[in-house]
């Protein structure tokens, strides 16, 4: 059987384009390689943006295992330099309530979701048992999640989630672990 577990990028500092890890950030990065390195993982494949790689290096650190990097791991939009937060917001919620919205810049919901679940697949082929770890965007798991599953089926909103998670698919039942506590929803 393959597990693909997926981490959200630590806490990251509120300046726009591609911003680093703060001190909390580094200390939940820290604490979720503490958690992950008994899990014997083949692979981790993350995101190429600084909050994520800082991220990935310090877990990969734990798990003395290399760093494959997949751009389209990308969050579906990004705070840009010459747009300011509230416009970022609005046009996050635009794509965030109707999935097709393709923003000026970025990607539709709906679009990024489906070129997730096309990683997976592509991963699904390559891995045929074991574990994977994909270290990303919030914002691309609950994309991801969104294509998978019926909105209904999804009780935990994602793109909410504010600290780092790890996301774990077995079996088409969905495990949250924040902050050291086990929070499980199964989607049935």
């Amino acid at each position: 059987m393959l597990t693909f577990y997926f981490i959200r990028h630590g806490q990251k500092e509120a300046v726009p384009f591609d911003p680093p890890l703060t001190k909390i950030g580094v200390k939940q990065a820290e604490l979720t390689a503490g958690y992950l390195k008994t899990i014997p993982f083949k692979a981790i494949v993350a995101s190429q943006k600084t909050r994520v790689q800082q991220t990935t290096q310090i877990i990969a650190k734990q798990l003395k295992l290399s760093i494959s990097v997949d751009e389209r791991l990308q969050e579906r939009l990004e705070w840009e330099n010459d747009v300011s937060f509230e416009k970022f917001m609005e046009e996050w919620n635009k794509t965030d309530i109707d999935r097709t919205y393709q923003p000026k810049r970025g990607k539709s919901s709906s679009d990024n979701g489906k070129q997730m679940k096309e990683i997976i697949d592509e991963m699904s082929n390559t891995y045929k048992e074991g574990n994977v770890l994909v270290v990303t965007h919030g914002g691309s798991i609950g994309d991801l999640l969104r294509c998978l599953f019926t909105e209904e089926a999804i009780t935990y909103k994602l793109s909410r989630c504010r600290e780092q998670s790890i996301l774990i698919f077995l079996n088409v039942r969905l495990q949250l672990f924040k902050k050291a506590k086990t929070i499980i929803n199964y989607l049935n």
